[in-house]
């Protein structure tokens, strides 16, 4: 989300408590008489009243327009284009010859089965990202559209063949579209912190969203489905996160561990060189071999490590990491795997009184 000096209604509390701390320190505002200070106060809050209101009927009229707009490919094309029309020309005072003419250049390519799908998975993205903005609670938000995020991907893996020569539209954060610009999303959204902008790559919105909801809720086999998901997910859009040899997955401490559980198992150690190395990292497009020998170690290694921190049966857990080690001696990640096992093995014999799920069937 674009982080600018824009007041979002978020901040707008703050504002108003800063009106009413500027009222009450001003030599003239400490003369004034109750019923004159519960007058300012009412203005005040009739302002943020005001502001709020605004806010919330520009974000409900947005996902009625998301909405109608995702009702027929033809629907979706033409608000886009009519979105061109009034950011890029009549914004910025264009002539009508010149909407014709760049209509009539780019119509065809715009209204291709292909880029239409594109606009509506960023659409539909959008209304996500609305859907978890307006629970209130980001973390509710989140839980609410669970369901539908995981059925998103499955949709965009399916088509991804299609939409890949239209990339761009899905690895451009949501909040920065046509859709959203002409909405006016930017003013009147809440801010979201752990969110991911865009639809695309899909490491991000695992590693930032999904894995990391259902660790928060020690959910064991809801995460290991997830992972199960991500690996589909990934192995058909061959879309990874990295800089060439181990793939982008984090391998020191992944995001959502719960501290309590991170020190028991020895993880709370960050090495900052492979952490600067993700914080660099770049779209990837790697061959189904490559996926098999390099992409998919790696995924497994996670899935199983999250299978020890939240499973049941920690002992045939440490052997199956142990097992992917032995049958990947050669991956660049092989020493890493083995430092990290032997801190997750450390902190094995505490493992089951500490860990809620150990216990459970």
């Amino acid at each position: 989300m674009p982080v600018g000096m824009m007041r979002t209604p978020s901040m707008l509390p703050a504002i108003a408590f800063s009106a009413t701390m500027l009222v009450y320190s001003s030599s003239s505002a400490q003369n004034l008489t109750p019923a004159e200070k519960t007058q300012v106060n009412q203005m005040i809050e009739e302002l943020h009243q005001k502001l709020h209101g605004s806010s919330a009927t520009n974000n409900s009229r947005a996902v009625s327009t998301l909405q109608a707009i995702l009702k027929s490919p033809k629907a979706t094309s033409q608000y886009y284009m009519a979105c061109i029309k009034e950011l890029q020309f009549d914004a910025v005072g264009k002539r009508e010859s010149e909407w014709r003419e760049w209509r009539e250049r780019n119509e065809d390519r715009l209204k291709s089965t292909e880029h239409v799908a594109a606009l509506q998975y960023q659409a539909k993205f959008l209304l996500l990202t609305l859907a978890v903005a307006l629970e209130g609670d980001e973390a509710a938000g989140v839980k609410k559209v669970m369901p539908l995020l995981i059925d998103y991907y499955d949709d965009l893996t399916r088509d991804f063949d299609k939409l890949e020569g239209h990339r761009r539209i899905l690895i451009t954060p949501a909040l920065e579209s046509v859709f959203a610009d002409r909405l006016k999303l930017t003013l009147t959204m809440p801010p979201l912190e752990k969110w991911i902008d865009a639809p695309l790559p899909i490491s991000a919105v695992y590693d930032g969203v999904i894995l990391p909801h259902f660790r928060k809720e020690k959910n064991h086999p809801a995460l290991q489905a997830a992972w199960d998901k991500r690996i589909v997910h990934e192995s058909k859009t061959l879309e990874v996160a990295g800089r060439g040899g181990a793939l982008g997955l984090p391998v020191d401490l992944p995001a959502g561990i719960p501290e309590d559980i991170a020190r028991r198992f020895g993880l709370d150690g960050r090495d900052s060189k492979r952490e600067q190395q993700r914080e660099d990292t770049r779209q990837k497009k790697i061959s189904g071999e490559d996926f098999r020998k390099d992409r998919l170690p790696v995924l497994h290694w996670g899935k199983n490590r999250d299978a020890l921190l939240y499973g049941p049966n920690a002992a045939s857990s440490l052997q199956t990491l142990g097992r992917i080690i032995r049958e990947n001696l050669a991956h660049s990640e092989a020493p890493n795997w083995l430092k990290e096992l032997k801190s997750l093995a450390a902190g094995g014999p505490n493992a089951e009184s500490d860990n809620p799920t150990a216990n459970k069937p």
